[in-house]
């Protein structure tokens, strides 16, 4: 049976929502409205001002095509110029949650929209974040197995420093949760050669980031889709402008950050991303791992490796290894508008907020920000969630609640009418009828009260925990409630938006146009005044 899917803009907050409407209060803080056909003349023309045809060949050399037809339009690109949809995302275990491939997908089909309105050749290229080095976040994935239960499954490290994912490799047990992973979600699979590709990818020996990027480059050459890898030594070579800029000027640049959002403070939007005082926007790969310089008056340190550069330090150690070096948070997006000419970012909600803290740093570096798209977001309901949800009588707001709450909501629906109708009729009845002993018997004695209302509180108690018995066995021998799990865990699985815990594997296996599908689901819409 086919799934279900609803697609639609990604919910994002107050921040997200006043973008997205044109408020003028945030307005500011971005380069235009991101559906603005207008707004994005204005970007190309900025980018063809910047991208000549050496650079333009800079640019497709750091790019690795996945299909023929990628190649193709990539050769386009360089001969007649163009322009490219960029997004990324850390290199999570078998492509991360699900949200990964909806920016990706997002990315194309605004791609797609803007090539027919510019009438230019617009590429959507993917950025492989493979030089973060937070293993603990990349190195899970969940899936909802036939009963509906939510099993995680992980991989550990093989190397004890905080690496990039370019170089940390997987070990043995890649094998034993690739082989797990197919198990638990394969009941319904109609697989399509998903799992063998799978299977390929994730091999002992290979880095987290090969494995990733590997997977994304199957999946999406259909797409015409283009990859960079952070760590490509084409592109790190390319960047070394923006770096060395970086530690010229990372004191100035902090200032602007800073005061940039506390604008955004004042204007009542939070920051996404904490401005940490004295840190360059620089991490320094070393013995240590990788870790982030600070400024320590003209110079910078790296703590963990006890090293000191100077700025000629630096200069010095990226002309020797341009893999030496690697842009924050802030200022990745800048590299990357650096080293391709991007009309706009896909991203997420997080990534749609700290973009606008970091406008100056576009600014100060001589390029125009791009506009920041934000993604598409989508649930994707396999029939049986739906008819156990439908069977339950399970609200949205439901699904948000802890595991142990819903079960206790929904297990109290399934009670038998005619027992919550005799359960009710006995508080009443002990209720009234204490109530009438009570005042009985204070002609007695006044002081009889609380001892018989004692008594009374005592019997409702007990009312209380023959019902809470007679729930449990309701959880107990009901078999709808069986399907509690399924329904969750598909839905929103950890109380959490699904494309946030689930991979898309569960689902693909399943139905093998789903990239297709969702790609459809998702429509752009331009503003073009015409």
């Amino acid at each position: 049976m086919t799934l279900r899917i609803d697609a639609g803009p990604v919910a994002g907050g107050r921040l997200v929502g006043d973008y997205m409407a044109g408020e003028p209060a945030i307005s500011a803080f971005y380069a235009g409205h991101p559906l603005d056909a207008a707004a994005y003349r204005e970007k190309l023309a900025e980018v063809r001002g910047r991208f000549d045809r050496p650079a333009r060949e800079r640019a497709a050399a750091a790019l690795r095509p996945t299909s023929a037809g990628a190649a193709e339009r990539l050769r386009r690109f360089v001969e007649e110029g163009g322009a490219m949809v960029t997004t990324g995302q850390q290199t999570g275990l078998f492509t991360g949650p699900l949200y990964t491939i909806h920016k990706i997908l997002s990315a194309i089909r605004l791609a797609e929209a803007l090539e027919r309105e510019l009438d230019v050749v617009v590429l959507p290229v993917f950025w492989a974040a493979s030089e973060d080095h937070d293993f603990a976040e990349v190195n899970h994935v969940w899936a909802a197995d036939g009963a509906g239960e939510l099993l995680r499954f992980g991989v550990t490290a093989t190397e004890r420093r905080p690496v990039p994912m370019s170089e940390m490799r997987l070990g043995r047990d890649a094998e034993n949760a690739f082989d797990s992973f197919t198990q638990a979600v394969g009941g319904h699979s109609v697989d399509g050669g998903v799992f063998t590709r799978l299977r390929g990818a994730y091999q002992p020996g290979r880095t987290v980031a090969e494995a990733f990027r590997d997977s994304i480059a199957e999946l999406f050459a259909g797409f015409d889709l283009l990859i960079t890898d952070a760590a490509d030594p084409a592109l790190k070579t390319a960047s070394t402008g923006i770096l060395l800029a970086e530690a010229e000027h990372a004191a100035e640049h902090e200032r602007l950050v800073a005061e940039q959002t506390a604008a955004l403070a004042a204007a009542g939007y939070p920051s996404q991303v904490v401005v940490a005082e004295g840190a360059a926007n620089l991490f320094y790969h070393g013995p240590a791992g990788r870790e982030r310089l600070q400024r320590d008056g003209g110079a910078f340190v790296a703590a963990d490796a006890r090293r000191r550069f100077t700025r000629d330090d630096l200069q010095a150690l990226l002309r020797d290894d341009p893999r030496a070096l690697s842009p924050n948070v802030f200022l990745r997006p800048v590299v990357e508008s650096a080293v391709f000419p991007t009309l706009a970012y896909v991203g997420g909600p997080a990534e749609t907020a700290y973009f606008a803290q970091i406008r100056p740093l576009f600014d100060a570096l001589g390029i125009r920000m791009p506009l920041v798209f934000p993604r598409f977001a989508a649930l994707i309901a396999p029939p049986e969630a739906d008819e156990a949800r439908d069977a339950l009588a399970i609200t949205d707001e439901e699904l948000r609640l802890p595991d142990h709450e819903l079960l206790e909501r929904v297990a109290r629906r399934r009670v038998p009418a005619e027992v919550e109708r005799e359960l009710a009729v006995l508080r009443h009845a002990l209720v009234g009828n204490f109530g009438a002993l009570i005042d009985a018997a204070h002609a007695i004695d006044p002081n009889l009260d609380l001892a018989i209302g004692a008594r009374r509180n005592r019997a409702l108690i007990q009312v209380a925990d023959a019902e809470r018995k007679i729930i449990r066995h309701v959880k107990r021998s009901d078999g709808a409630l069986r399907g509690l799990p399924i329904a969750r865990n598909h839905l929103r699985p950890r109380g959490l938006p699904q494309e946030r815990v689930l991979t898309v594997f569960q689902y693909l296996a399943r139905q093998p146009t789903l990239l297709h599908d969702l790609a459809a689901a998702m429509k752009v819409e331009l503003r073009t005044g015409r």
